[in-house]
């Protein structure tokens, strides 16, 4: 029976106010998984007093940080408590309005925390939150005709028939009987028997052989092959048993060339098992062994160990430098480095770098272990590792350091000798691993690890096969239809906006471009290279006179040196336009070489002057999406009042995608 249900049928009453049992049992429902740090992530900092419809906007950000997160989980170990309750005593006093039943119910619904929401709503008595149809969060079908709707009448039928359908009581008494019976299996101990043995033995004589009494095992119903040809082979018979025994004088006068017998103080021989003739050699150790030792070895080789390298070298090499790397091949490689890895002077350089102690959760890897997942950075075409440079370092292919394929970007160093930790390359990167790693979202390239101990400062990130946009639209025009762009344009504004908008201090990316969008195999958008993002603490706008970003794509106010959330905006509202156009950003061969000139001359209040039509017509539904599109496109290249922020753009671009489904 559900406790208190009188008390709480109003969704205004307080969380505080809640009884002990129900918090209880909420808590158990989001403690699975850490599920409560998904609804802590949403909670706005003002919470609805009209309704309680409550979301995080640009004007209301979160209540919560990374370090509120840190402090619950701090308190959970300490106090022996759960995280989720430490979260409602919390939440339930603090702020204006108070945190309400409706504001609870509403936030895990948005949060797909629908076990929770589902026993809110119950308590509530009101029905259940609609659930998406396809996902995790989706409802599970339980009936045949749920997961078969398609099934025709007969079977249907057949199927009812079986339901309905009685067993014999007798046979369900029978079959419980059954299960109910332990069968108890009564241990033999094997006689042992004792011989009395000579103080000194007498070499002449022969060893004694004493039959050891064959244990006695309980029957079996079935035997396996095996084990029938081992019990076949002992006899009951004592001197048939003893013909099993190997003879062990025998054995210890057999090829004495191979394995020498020592000779103990009581005159007896000591057998010396056969090793390989590299262990048996004090001057050779593993790593100086040849080819000739190996080969000569007693012992079986296992090829299977070391790569083929014949083989590796002469593997096809693709004529397309963009093309997939193959990871088999790769994998094969790093399996031949390992034992170079675990050597510690396996590095080739001294690290000028200063000894770090970072704030992070990320995982470090050795220099080392970097060079041998990337074959030694190498930038060779054959080697498929290279995918790239920047303006801050190039980026590699490394296999072999987690369970799937990951990106490594190696930092430009100056030609310096040392490396302070007042740097500004040194700061950037403490940024980098101490700050952005905690931003996680479907539509960013994730952070998953670092290095400072070797040549160089180094980033490890979530591998993108795709490529980039700019690629895509420069290198294989054609290859993205035009409903694909929309998707595009929509998840990357998405990520932009999370980073405006995740904490309580922006995050502005500041190089907002096309070569910065990645495609997975299903085209979703993956924003990446943070490497120049400026932390604005406190507030929304801050004048920044250092360079950053591409022309292109920056907006008038930062060549002035005012920097804000606004400048992502404009920048987006350029890729908007290589999504309509697929045409560069920057073209010194056309009048007005920057793409946003190039379209003020060209189009006065369409697109359709210069839209690629080769991706198919931009109409359906009599609705024209191109046109849509490009109306988004003129708000984000405003001047910076009129401007838009990301979120608003988000809403937009929502409603545009909504058209399609």
């Amino acid at each position: 029976m559900e406790p208190h249900l009188n008390q709480i049928a109003n969704p205004a009453i307080e969380i505080r106010k809640l009884p002990p049992s129900i918090i209880r049992e909420l808590a158990l429902i989001l403690d699975y998984a850490d599920s409560w740090k998904r609804l802590m992530a949403i909670i706005p900092k003002k919470l609805s007093s009209n309704g309680y419809k409550s979301d995080i906007s640009p004007t209301n950000l979160p209540k919560y940080n990374s370090e509120h997160f840190k402090i619950i989980e701090l308190g959970g170990i300490q106090y022996k408590r759960s995280c989720s309750e430490i979260l409602f005593d919390e939440w339930g006093t603090s702020g204006r309005p108070r945190a309400s039943l409706g504001h609870l119910k509403y936030l895990l619904a948005k949060a797909q925390l629908f076990r929770a929401a589902d026993y809110l709503a119950k308590l509530l008595g009101e029905d259940p939150p609609v659930r998406p149809a396809n996902g995790p969060a989706a409802v599970i079908p339980t009936s045949l005709s749920e997961i078969q709707p398609h099934l025709d009448t007969s079977t249907a039928e057949v199927e009812k028939q079986l339901d309905e359908l009685n067993y014999p009581q007798i046979a369900i008494q029978k079959i419980r009987k059954k299960s109910i019976e332990v069968k108890h299996l009564v241990p033999v101990i094997p006689e042992i028997v004792v011989s009395e043995v000579k103080s000194k033995p007498d070499p002449l004589e022969p060893p004694l052989v004493v039959p050891r009494a064959k244990p006695q095992f309980p029957p079996a119903p079935e035997v396996s092959d095996m084990i029938k040809f081992s019990l076949d082979s002992v006899s009951d018979d004592s001197s048939e048993l003893s013909a099993v025994v190997p003879d062990l004088s025998a054995l210890l006068s057999h090829d004495q060339s191979e394995a020498p017998a020592a000779e103990t103080e009581n005159g007896n021989s000591e057998f010396i098992p056969v090793f390989s003739k590299l262990l048996l050699d004090p001057d050779k150790t593993q790593s100086s062994a040849t080819e000739d030792d190996l080969n000569t070895s007693d012992e079986p080789y296992e090829t299977d160990l070391i790569p083929a390298l014949s083989i590796l070298n002469k593997s096809s090499v693709k004529e397309d430098s963009e093309l997939i790397p193959d990871f088999n091949m790769l994998m094969s490689s790093n399996e031949s480095s390992k034992s170079s890895s675990s050597n510690p002077s396996s590095a080739k350089c001294s690290s000028p770098l200063p000894n770090l102690s970072l704030n992070t959760l990320l995982p470090h890897f050795t220099y080392a272990q970097l060079e041998v997942a990337t074959e030694n950075f190498s930038s060779a075409k054959e080697s498929g590792r290279f995918l790239g440079a920047g303006a801050f370092g190039s980026v590699f292919l490394a296999t072999g350091l987690l369970d799937k394929p990951v990106a490594v970007k190696k930092i430009f160093l100056e030609n310096v000798e040392m490396v302070s930790e007042g740097d500004q390359v040194t700061k950037q990167f403490k940024n980098e691993v101490e700050v952005l790693y905690k931003y996680k979202h479907d539509n960013l390239v994730s952070l998953l690890g670092y290095s400072c101990d070797g040549c160089t400062y180094c980033l490890i990130y979530e591998y993108v096969p795709g490529g980039s946009l700019f690629d895509a639209l420069q290198k294989h025009p054609g290859t993205l239809l035009w409903k694909q762009r929309v998707k595009i344009a929509l998840g990357t504004a998405r990520a932009v906006a999370y980073l405006h908008t995740a904490f309580s201090t922006p995050l502005i990316h500041r190089d907002i471009k096309s070569a910065n969008i990645l495609l997975d195999g299903d085209n979703n958008a993956k924003l990446c290279d943070f490497g120049i993002v400026k932390l604005l603490p406190g507030q929304l706008t801050a004048v920044e006179t250092s360079p950053c970003g591409t022309s292109a794509y920056m907006s008038p106010e930062y060549h002035r040196g005012d920097i804000s959330i606004k400048l992502d905006t404009f920048s987006f509202g350029v890729v908007l336009l290589e999504l309509l156009t697929s045409l560069a950003p920057l073209d010194y061969n056309r009048q007005g070489a920057d793409l946003v000139t190039y379209v003020e001359d060209q189009c006065e209040q369409s697109i359709a002057p210069i839209l690629d039509k080769s991706i198919g017509t931009w109409e359906e539904n009599e609705i024209n999406f191109a046109e849509e599109l490009y109306l988004v496109t003129l708000r984000c290249l405003e001047d910076k009042k009129k401007r838009p922020v990301m979120a608003d753009v988000v809403t937009t671009l929502e409603t545009i995608q909504e058209k399609l489904i």
